[in-house]
């Protein structure tokens, strides 16, 4: 009988034990079943959901948590490349496809960067190149040749005829001093040397070498002296008429020289550090639409102005032809050396609201493409500079890229997506 009751109570302990284990397991099972799913962007962990649906900063496809996909972004931002790479979708594109869309590609290049800065300039005298013709001795003009703004004078060209008593006087002191040179009982050295002296007053009054010489042969004072040009230029400003009488130092024209012109460009403070002096400038005009000229930088303002930030930079600029005016707007061109970086075509940016995107050729596959959101730097000579999206050697599409994202924004909508379509 004892044994019969040992026997009772174990069959009751393991029944317990039993309806306590499924029990449990039912619990678990429970907890399983009922344990929420949790959506994450690849690129933007912070941003979760408990459905389907796309992040609203990339617009890229959320992935569940602890995906391959999400894993696979975890070990490129512990290599160093998160958010280098901005996939917007993909999408295959057969080979006929391919031909009629006129597909293209390019290779992404790593290559010096020439940050290409446009300023506006006005042109400008040349101040080494102005002259003002004065009075050397007072006078009345009695006969003027150039006698309008404008006008090319050449140096040693006839301006006017002056009638000057003070010059006359001085020239007739000449001719008596040497008529007495040849009566003088003075030595002769002493008597060289006053004509000499003689000579230099009537140069610096206006007169030319040759007609002092003219004036010591003949021995006769004109009633009028002509005036002749010290310097050649164009006439900027005259400031006499005929018969107007003058005074010593009365400013009568200004000349300027107009071979060589300043363009006064203003460059913003943050690029002025990339210019230097003797650098190879380009300039255009409105005048001349079609044509190019060329200058170079010759001093680089020291002060910035406060209220523009802009510094101003002087280019001579060669004028040989006289095309070229002052005051004439024109458009400065300076190529600013910024290292090497990587380049692509500009017809592979596409531009889409805040976005820039490029269709990248998908690596080993011939005719699969995707969408990648990229930051652009300097454009140059027909190419763009890619801050980050790209990596040096992938193929880019440099024709047809268009075609290629209009079909996936009908296919996958606006946004992108991050999906894969195809091209019948």
């Amino acid at each position: 009988m004892k044994h019969i009751i040992i026997a009772l109570l174990l069959l009751s302990l393991a029944a317990c034990s039993q309806k306590n284990t499924q029990h449990a397991g039912h619990n678990d099972s429970s907890a399983t079943a009922t344990k929420p799913v949790k959506y994450i962007c690849p690129m933007h962990p912070n941003v979760t959901s408990d459905k389907e649906g796309i992040c609203p900063i990339c617009q890229m496809d959320l992935v569940l948590e602890n995906s391959p996909e999400a894993k696979e972004y975890e070990e490129e931002s512990h290599n160093g490349h998160s958010h280098t790479k901005h996939t917007m979708g993909e999408l295959i594109v057969p080979g006929q496809s391919r031909v009629l869309a006129n597909v293209q590609t390019a290779t992404v290049l790593k290559e010096p960067i020439l940050r290409r800065v446009n300023a506006v300039g006005v042109l400008d005298f040349a101040e080494q190149n102005r002259r003002s013709i004065t009075a050397r001795v007072g006078g009345r003009i009695e006969k003027l040749y150039i006698n309008q703004t404008g006008m090319t004078i050449r140096k040693g060209q006839i301006l006017f005829e002056l009638h000057s008593p003070e010059l006359m006087q001085a020239q007739n002191e000449f001719i008596l001093a040497v008529k007495n040179q040849a009566l003088a009982s003075l030595s002769g050295g002493a008597s060289v040397k006053i004509i000499e002296q003689m000579k230099q007053r009537l140069v610096i009054m206006g007169m030319t070498n040759e007609q002092v010489q003219k004036l010591e042969q003949t021995h006769i004072a004109p009633m009028t002296t002509s005036i002749y040009a010290p310097s050649g230029g164009t006439v900027i400003e005259k400031k006499i008429v005929e018969g107007m009488f003058v005074n010593l130092g009365a400013p009568l024209f200004d000349i300027a020289d107009l071979s060589t012109l300043w363009n006064l460009a203003e460059l913003y403070e943050t690029d002025v550090a990339a210019v230097r002096v003797g650098q190879k400038i380009t300039l255009r005009l409105q005048s001349y639409p079609n044509e190019t000229f060329k200058g170079c930088v010759a001093f680089i303002y020291p002060v910035v102005n406060a209220e523009s930030r802009t510094v101003k930079v002087r280019i001579e600029t060669p004028n040989p032809h006289g095309r070229l005016r002052p005051a004439m707007y024109t458009e400065t061109l300076f190529s600013l050396d910024a290292g090497t970086g990587l380049t692509v075509p500009d017809e592979a940016i596409l531009v889409t609201g805040k976005q820039n995107i490029v269709w990248v050729q998908v690596q080993g596959e011939t005719n699969k493409f995707e969408a990648r959101q990229v930051t652009t730097g300097a454009k140059f000579d027909g190419k763009v500079q890619i801050l980050s999206g790209l990596s040096e050697g992938e193929n880019v599409v440099a024709s047809g890229g268009f075609l290629l994202d209009s079909e996936r924004q009908l296919r996958g909508g606006t946004t992108g997506g991050g999906g894969q379509t195809q091209l019948p």
